[in-house]
């Protein structure tokens, strides 16, 4: 039989978390899997999830996606090299429940007809069927637990049946709720708080997030007693070794001595993938001049009247 290589890629993100790429080895009655990825086996809800490979011979592919609460197949059709890819959009990520997935690739075969299938009746329940006749009753897809492997498995020991060619390869990941991480410091720091900085120095702040590169975060600094915005930026995610990171330069120029609140977060979401942390911004000793704040933080939008310094966009410093 062909050898067959598929590719798994997850994430923004693209590596983000990212671009998560997986590569897997396909070889009918015994594969083997290679993995390249920046969050091994693990695709941060919302994120793009695209599956692509080589190989398929007989003119198309069934991509199952199973796990918690969440059933589906997409069909897609291969190139005359038999090449492919299919995208699962953040739109569909989003939906998708913390836990164990399962994606399943389905060759139909020689005779270039699956097999294997299934029938959801009017209830909602879902059935697996070969050439028709039920392998096993599922249930309702809300049903599915966070472990999706034993589901997988009905369905690759249905296609191992005499008289049946298709060939189905199982993948697993997992699905995290997007998350956004500031690196430790060290423990003379409160928990939660950078160390202290100096008025008129910079600072790096820098973290990990288990979102794809292809995703950009946004980071406000505001003031802790107050609330007032002082700025806002995006932020690109790269790559390192086991999460992907994110990181900006803080200028403390201009900013009055006191405490500030730092919110770093997922710019498609609102509510999940925030991050946060407390700066305490100390006097220099001996000068109490504070100069407007120019500092380099504060792109690409700022609220209130903005003018452009340099490279960058600020407006008012509010200061209470």
């Amino acid at each position: 039989m062909q050898n067959r290589m598929y590719r798994i890629r997850t994430g923004y993100m693209v590596p983000a978390v990212m671009l998560i790429a997986i590569t897997l080895l396909c070889i009918p009655a015994t594969a083997s899997v290679a993995f390249t990825t920046s969050v091994p086996q693990t695709l941060a809800k919302g994120d793009t999830f695209t599956i692509s490979g080589t190989g398929a011979q007989n003119g198309s592919v069934i991509v199952w996606v199973i796990g918690r609460n969440y059933f589906d197949t997409i069909s897609t059709v291969s190139d005359t090299n038999g090449n492919f890819t299919r995208a699962i959009l953040p739109d569909e990520t989003s939906r998708f429940s913390s836990g164990q997935y399962a994606v399943v690739i389905q060759d139909p075969g020689a005779n270039g007809r699956p097999e294997i299938g299934y029938h959801v009746d009017a209830a909602g329940n879902i059935s697996f069927l070969n050439r028709q006749t039920v392998l096993e009753d599922i249930g309702p897809k809300q049903g599915i637990k966070a472990n999706a492997e034993p589901v997988a498995r009905i369905l690759v020991e249905g296609a191992a049946l005499p008289g049946t060619d298709d060939i189905l390869t199982p993948y697993y990941f997992f699905i995290e709720e997007p998350s956004v991480n500031f690196d430790q410091e060290p423990s003379t720091v409160p928990e939660g708080q950078l160390p202290n900085v100096t008025v008129g120095e910079r600072i790096t702040i820098r973290g990990t997030t288990n979102m794809g590169v292809e995703n950009l975060l946004h980071a406000d600094l505001r003031n802790l007693d107050t609330n007032s915005l002082i700025g806002s930026r995006t932020i690109p995610v790269t790559t390192r070794d086991r999460l992907n990171q994110w990181s900006f330069e803080l200028d403390t120029a201009g900013l009055l001595p006191g405490e500030y609140f730092v919110t770093v977060g997922w710019m498609k979401s609102n509510t999940t993938g925030t991050g946060s942390t407390i700066v305490r911004v100390i006097p220099e000793p001996g000068l109490n001049i504070v100069r407007p704040f120019s500092g380099g933080f504060s792109l690409p939008v700022i609220t209130g009247g903005i003018q452009t310094v340099g490279e960058y966009q600020i407006g008012p410093a509010c200061h209470d």
